[in-house]
């Protein structure tokens, strides 16, 4: 599954030293992830969300507030591949998987449901993947490029692309024929009392309900649940995944902490399968 970032050659994450037969080599880290961005690909010297950024989000997943999102996404791709007659895993992969939580719920999710599934994904945040690596050992972690995805060509039977910038033209590429593109990016709603309390006029997100060059759409659909903020370490928690934590001064902040006790999901999902050559 795994290609070469510098030739394309194939190169396997379980043999020591890891190498490509052009010579290209990567080392694993302690954490169990592999760093497949090469330096000269990188537009930054820490691309990606930094630490405090990864750590929130993961404390935040740790409260399962966003457990019906899950759900929803296992119950879609688990209804989409329930007639599937293969004997190899169903190779699921998370392009821009940040700390984890989503890939490892789904595949967990599959795999009660008796389905053999492998996990593995990639993120341009090495901290991100690193912390996704110790905590979910199951699944393999690289270090790479949304847009440059180290993955051999027709090799992925489901994509995941949750509140991340991606590549079309990747995506065709990566995944089999008929394979299935799940992407959740923010309805309407999303977080809008959190915007209010930021904004004199706050705005809506926007729908992108585009079609995709490719790709046939199976399902679209709105999920819209209540966040009920029962101390104020949870809303603490919910404001630290937003960019407006890191904006904002400490006083505003406590304010809002304070004064959040619900909050609003709003979720955008659709289904996508690949059109057959």
């Amino acid at each position: 599954m795994w290609q070469c970032p510098l030739c394309n050659a194939p190169i396997s994450l379980t043999t020591t030293p890891i190498k490509c037969h052009n010579g290209h080599s990567f080392d694993k880290a302690k954490a169990g992830y592999v760093n497949l961005l090469p330096v000269q690909f990188k537009k930054s010297k820490s691309p990606g969300d930094d630490k405090a950024m990864v750590k929130a989000r993961r404390e935040f997943h740790n409260l399962n507030a966003y457990k019906p999102l899950k759900d929803k996404m296992l119950h879609l791709v688990s209804d989409a591949v329930k007639n599937r007659v293969s004997d190899s895993p169903l190779h699921v992969y998370d392009a821009g998987c940040g700390e984890g939580s989503y890939l490892n719920a789904l595949c967990e999710g599959l795999a009660n449901e008796k389905v053999n599934v492998k996990g593995a994904g990639s993120d341009i945040s090495k901290i991100a993947v690193e912390l996704a690596a110790k905590a979910f050992k199951s699944h393999e972690f690289v270090v790479a490029s949304s847009f440059e995805l180290p993955v051999a060509d027709n090799t992925l039977d489901v994509m995941l692309q949750v509140f991340a910038p991606g590549s079309n033209d990747e995506y065709i590429r990566v995944l089999k024929t008929n394979g299935l593109l799940l992407t959740v990016n923010p309805a309407p709603d999303h977080l809008f009392e959190v915007k209010a309390k930021v904004y004199d006029a706050p705005r809506k997100h926007t729908l992108d309900e585009s079609p995709r060059d490719g790709f046939e759409l199976l399902h679209s659909e709105i999920l819209t649940f209540p966040i009920p903020l029962k101390s104020e370490e949870h809303a603490l928690a919910l404001i630290k995944m937003t960019p407006f934590y890191w904006k904002l001064p400490p006083g505003r902040i406590d304010d809002m902490v304070r004064a959040l006790k619900s909050v609003t999901a709003d979720f955008h999902l659709q289904l996508w399968k690949k059109c057959g050559e």
